[in-house]
């Protein structure tokens, strides 16, 4: 992607400036939508006898679900003033269900946006990809299927824990607490924990417990879980193959200009509908994103 050399940083923000307002009832139609068809998809796969039938069923809920979750994205960057209610709706309808609440990915995110720390080592989203060894590309996606599970015994086991813990808690914040693609990355310790955190994870420990529990009275068929790790993973994936779209990844943790951090980042504009697919929710556009953050 390239830019006018003559016009100023906040001289393009100005010139669209219009499109920084998020449209509320879009976000509720379109989350809505995704979630609904998604979660009776998943349903619907788990009563089926027909092979074929389950085939169709779990991929539109892979997708439809893959959709849901991303909009994650836009929580992170819409200002928290903004769609309060559609925040708690999101990790009620997608992120305590399929535990990833929207704090794993809240500052994360942000600190990737950071001119000053896009592409280093402190930067959690970001790995030399564009470099040898390319191995490193294959155990990023493999890794991918061990994702569930541990997330699982985060909220599961070491969240309650961690509540009794102080060293627990450290490690669990720092080490178990973002979603990050760089497994050495370390996230700070704010000094005060917002409280909207803390209920999230505590009602993913409440979910990881009672799904167990259910599963043990048999109550609830071992099918879901298994079936919610199939859908997880493929979740993962897909967005594991977005991510390495997303940027070209040529640097290597030294600093970058701001056109260099443009010039790294990809705007997908090919592929027909399955574009659209794999990078939902605006973000097949991320060269544009990275020039404007803010735009929903």
């Amino acid at each position: 992607m390239t830019i006018h050399p003559h016009i100023s940083h906040r001289d393009r923000h100005q010139i669209v400036r219009d499109l920084f307002a998020p449209k509320a009832g879009l976000y509720w139609l379109d989350f809505t939508t995704s979630a609904i068809i998604g979660w009776f998809s998943f349903i619907l796969a788990l009563n089926v006898s027909s092979t074929s039938t389950w085939l169709i069923a779990i991929l539109v809920s892979i997708l439809a679900l893959y959709r849901a979750v991303l909009f994650t994205h836009e929580l992170v960057h819409v200002h928290r003033e903004h769609l309060r209610v559609f925040r708690v709706f999101w990790n009620l309808c997608c992120g305590i269900p399929l535990l990833v609440p929207s704090f794993l990915y809240d500052g994360v995110h942000q600190e990737h946006h950071f001119r000053s720390n896009y592409g280093k080592s402190s930067d959690g989203e970001y790995l030399p990809f564009g470099s040898p060894p390319r191995l490193r590309i294959f155990i990023y996606l493999v890794s991918h299927l061990l994702l569930p599970p541990l997330i699982f015994l985060r909220f599961g086991l070491l969240s309650p824990l961690s509540w009794f813990s102080g060293r627990t808690r450290v490690m669990v914040w720092e080490r178990l607490s973002s979603l990050s693609i760089d497994h050495n990355y370390r996230r700070p310790i704010p000094k005060s924990i917002p409280s909207s955190w803390i209920v999230q994870e505590s009602l993913c420990s409440l979910y990881a417990w009672s799904l167990v529990i259910l599963i043990y009275l048999q109550i609830v068929p071992l099918q879901i879980l298994l079936q919610l790790y199939l859908v997880s993973v493929a979740i993962l994936m897909l967005n594991a193959v977005r991510t390495l779209a997303a940027h070209r990844y040529s640097s290597n943790g030294e600093v970058m200009s701001f056109e260099e951090q443009l010039a790294d980042s990809v705007n997908i504009i090919s592929g027909g509908f399955v574009t659209p697919l794999i990078a939902p929710v605006g973000l097949r556009y991320h060269a544009l994103h990275h020039l404007c953050p803010t735009i929903p």
